[in-house]
């Protein structure tokens, strides 16, 4: 008896999971026509995040929400590895949410680097909290000016200041892996006109665009794009174009601390 009644719940639930992924697509037209989106729906999604985000429709909510749950017990144990496995399911059910990708970038580059007794390793995960953020989470999210605001963050302070023993080694790696876009210091416009796969890798890997760069050099001056601070910098000018009120405010003291740091450094 208990198997068939099993059995009978298993097939209620699939069915219920099938009807709701069925009506997702009339349920965003009618959020759509009476304005309660606030984002449109994803373009250009990998499978996974599409199958999530349209088979699961609103059962999307009620599964990140017993995931963050998990979430808070292991951080609160210090187990941050298998932590970053569940915000990594959090941001394919909820790419929308800015926080899920903040706070996975924040774990992989701060909690999860300081595990890492070499320097590569840990700047490996330093690096992945950025790829995340710039990859991932503006990538779905490209108005949201606090998550630019977060990647600026990164950059300042993570390997900016020196709160992490090896933000040197941070430094250099950075440095280095700049380098192909820079004529010494400065980016390589002429250079970067030319070679289109060039101007093409550093616009898509790195979402850095020339035309801003040369703008925010025109209106705070020439600055040393091989140093942490002037990415922060870059972020967070470009975050003002979508910021207000507080967001508005965080971005444009990142900016003025930074270019404080920059002419301290020259001085």
């Amino acid at each position: 008896m208990n198997r068939v009644l099993s059995f009978v719940m298993i097939v209620i639930a699939v069915a219920c999971f099938s009807i709701s992924g069925s009506r997702h697509a009339s349920l965003v037209q009618l959020r759509a026509r009476y304005n309660l989106n606030s984002n449109e729906p994803l373009e250009n999604a990998p499978p996974l995040m599409a199958f999530t985000t349209i088979v699961l429709g609103g059962f999307r909510g009620l599964i990140a929400d017993v995931l963050w749950l998990r979430v808070s017990t292991l951080k609160e144990n210090g187990k941050y590895v298998e932590l970053v496995q569940l915000s990594d399911w959090i941001t394919k059910l909820e790419p929308r949410a800015s926080e899920v990708w903040e706070f996975h970038a924040w774990n992989m580059a701060y909690n999860v680097s300081v595990m890492m007794p070499e320097p590569e390793d840990r700047w490996r995960w330093v690096k992945s909290g950025i790829q995340l953020i710039r990859d991932g989470g503006l990538y779905y999210n490209p108005a949201d000016a606090r998550l630019h605001w977060y990647m600026g963050w990164l950059f300042q302070h993570k390997i900016g200041t020196p709160m992490d023993n090896m933000h040197v080694f941070y430094k250099e790696q950075w440095a280095e892996e700049i380098a192909p876009f820079l004529d010494g210091s400065r980016p390589a416009y002429a250079r970067l006109a030319q070679d289109a796969e060039l101007n093409c890798r550093m616009k898509n890997e790195y979402r850095l665009m020339p035309d801003i760069m040369k703008e925010i050099e025109k209106k705070y001056g020439l600055l040393d794009w091989r140093r942490p601070e002037t990415h922060a910098i870059y972020w967070a000018y470009c975050g003002k174009r979508y910021a207000d009120g507080f967001d508005l405010v965080s971005c444009n003291r990142m900016i003025i601390q930074c270019l404080k740091e920059l002419r301290k450094r020259k001085e």
